[in-house]
């Protein structure tokens, strides 16, 4: 396996194209002088499994082949060793892919991991814990997590998604330190942090973060009535947070979020996730993973 590519593919990523796309990795790279594998995963969390046990055999890049979910499980075992993180999207937000310009044409998305050009980035920790997207608190951990129970995982299942997480949800009171300087407690809508520009199928909520700043993008979104909500999604879909007064966003290096309750919901990277703790810490690591990526970016 030294020096050669390895492929993680979620089989059932993108509405089950992980096995025709195996099948193309296959036609397509035995006609290069290189050497491949590929595996699959089989279940939430095997491709990290995957992952820390492929490193040690010294490949020449790990490629996650999926959506953002499967991208984040190999990332997190890449970080510091050096091994470039190759992506092919095949997944249905397609977030971090889409802000690296990494094409979704799957023939593109092969060249692109031969030439090999590659560009450190930035990454995110929360406790103990990686994103490298985006992290989410209130109504958008409400949208994951309901969007998680859906079979139909596409924009259409992410709007439904989000209706029904609307329809219940109540802003919800979280303690801010930003910088280790900042407090302030109140009732929020939403509250995000992002490494990138793009949350998934074209939104973005900071549409001027950079993934190589060494910093963070921090959204607030104070509590909102129901016109207010309904104003909120039409700024994000034109890109006009700025528009709304109870919107405001700054870039930061270090975040902490802590709650009245005895867990935290939220959203990694277009996960749902729940930390059983009332307390988050939130840091940039500054070009922590090497990630391949077209030339032109690089």
């Amino acid at each position: 396996m030294k020096n050669s590519l390895v492929f993680l593919v979620n089989p059932i990523s993108g509405r089950g194209k992980g096995r025709q796309l195996a099948r193309k990795i296959n036609r397509y790279f035995s006609t290069k002088s290189i050497d491949f594998e590929i595996h699959f995963t089989q279940n939430q969390g095997h491709a990290t499994d995957l992952a820390k046990r492929i490193i040690h055999q010294n490949p020449k890049t790990i490629i996650a082949c999926g959506g953002d979910g499967t991208i984040n499980e190999v990332a997190q075992t890449l970080i510091g060793t050096g091994i470039p993180l190759g992506i092919i999207p095949i997944g249905s937000g397609n977030g971090l892919a889409s802000h690296l310009d990494i094409p979704k044409n799957n023939l593109q998305a092969f060249e692109v991991i031969l030439q090999q050009f590659t560009m450190p980035i930035d990454v995110g920790k929360v406790n103990d814990y990686y994103f490298f997207s985006n992290i989410g608190f209130g109504i958008d951990a409400a949208v994951i997590h309901q969007y998680s129970k859906k079979t139909t995982r596409n924009f259409l299942g992410y709007t439904l998604a989000s209706c029904k997480a609307l329809l219940k949800y109540r802003a919800k009171k979280f303690h801010t330190c930003i910088n280790q300087q900042t407090n302030k407690e109140q009732d929020y809508f939403f509250l995000f942090c992002s490494n990138s520009n793009e949350a998934g199928y074209g939104i973005s909520f900071t549409p001027d973060a950079k993934i190589n700043d060494h910093q963070l993008n921090f959204l607030e979104v104070k509590k909102l009535n129901f016109f207010e909500q309904i104003l909120f999604s039409l700024h994000v879909l034109t890109r006009r947070l700025d528009k709304m007064k109870q919107v405001s966003q700054q870039t930061i290096q270090q975040l902490e979020i802590i709650t009245d309750e005895s867990e935290i919901l939220a959203q990694i990277d277009g996960e749902a996730v729940i930390f059983p703790t009332n307390k988050i810490s939130i840091s940039v690591a500054p070009e922590a993973l090497k990630v391949i990526l077209p030339k032109k970016l690089s």
